[in-house]
């Protein structure tokens, strides 16, 4: 059953992800179409704030997933990558 529960936390975190990209393809569309250099920059701040905190939730969330189901290699991953001891 962790197996499972594991997996379907991956499968979570994989479509978040995907609906990232998605909507940072949206985002770029949004400003090509802006009529104004202000509005422009405006626009571009926001969305470089907004793509900050959602890779930190990203990155929060899979470090959860991980200390809740744990997955032995990816604990050895991200332990290497942060030097967060799970």
């Amino acid at each position: 059953m962790s197996k499972i529960l594991l997996g379907f936390g991956y499968l979570t975190w994989i479509v978040c992800n995907l609906a990232i990209i998605y909507g940072i393809g949206k985002g770029a569309v949004y400003l090509i179409n802006r009529e104004s250099f202000g509005e422009f920059i405006m626009d571009l701040a926001f969305g470089m704030i907004m793509l900050f905190c959602i890779v930190l939730l990203s990155f929060l969330s899979l470090l959860l997933i991980t200390m809740l189901f744990g997955s032995k290699e990816m604990k050895e991953k991200i332990e290497n990558w942060t030097n967060i001891n799970i």
